[in-house]
């Protein structure tokens, strides 16, 4: 992929999430949020491919695979006004359907094509299925590190801007006070992933972005990033005045340690 066909991907793109404005040309402010936080993926796959040393090629179809990864969001607010798959449609199976129907990769080699496509249709998947190849794999890694990044970025926002009260759709209408379940509170401290089936309120919600800084990012440049933007210290310090509990404090601490250690494991290797 050249930097000229990421210019025309992107052209197309943004065409396409035109179509979604008001008449008075602006976005709903829900679409607008994500437009944001798609912007905030491709800068963050930039970073962490930079930190990874990856080479320039490599770098133009990752940032184009971070571009997409959310194509199917647009609809699917327009459609069913929320952003909760469970509630209305799985997104990142509409982005592939967005992306072929619109025929934005048809350009490309067929490695570069499946690369984009693999990494938007498993982008929100608890884990990467077994048996994809080693190319398709670390550029579904890339997006699936740069799409939490920028959610870590977007809560805190919205928490700093009362967005996340004008817009309790952000976190799916979720139960906005009370203490987290017990079972997502013992998963996320013995760093399990937590199938969202199991979320029933903001500390829930919140526990789960926890958890994604013990097993949850892939590459060591994007760990690094969380433990400089200290997303574990904003969300332990919201917690615990959310629901001030012992246990969310010893849930935090142990994965404060496993994010320790593998970033001094990555720092040895």
């Amino acid at each position: 992929m050249t930097n000229d066909f990421l210019e025309r991907l992107e052209g197309l793109y943004n065409g396409y999430v035109d179509s979604f404005r008001d008449a008075d040309g602006a976005l709903p402010e829900m679409l607008g949020l994500k437009l944001r936080h798609t912007r905030g993926v491709v800068d963050d796959a930039a970073l962490i491919m930079a930190g990874e040393g990856w080479a320039a090629g490599s770098c133009v179809l990752g940032r184009a695979c971070a571009l997409l990864h959310d194509t199917g969001r647009y609809s699917q607010w327009q459609e069913f006004g929320t952003f909760q798959d469970s509630r209305s449609v799985d997104h990142a199976r509409r982005g592939v359907e967005v992306i072929t129907r619109e025929g934005w990769l048809t350009a490309l080699m067929a490695s570069e094509r499946k690369a984009a496509i693999v990494s938007v249709a498993l982008h929100n998947r608890r884990v990467l299925p077994v048996g994809l190849d080693a190319a398709t794999t670390a550029f579904a890694h890339l997006v699936r590190d740069a799409d939490k990044l920028d959610i870590f970025r977007v809560f805190e926002a919205a928490v700093a801007d009362g967005m996340l009260e004008r817009n309790p759709e952000m976190t799916w209408g979720l139960r906005m006070d009370g203490p987290p379940a017990q079972d997502v509170l013992r998963a996320v401290a013995a760093g399990h992933t937590v199938d969202y089936a199991q979320v029933k309120s903001l500390a829930d919600f919140i526990l789960i972005q926890i958890g994604w800084l013990s097993g949850g990012l892939h590459y060591r440049a994007a760990l690094r990033l969380a433990a400089v933007r200290k997303a574990l210290e904003f969300r332990e310090d919201f917690l615990l005045k959310l629901c001030g509990k012992d246990a969310v404090k010893e849930c935090c601490d142990d994965v404060r340690v496993r994010l320790s250690k593998r970033l001094n494991e990555t720092e040895a290797t």
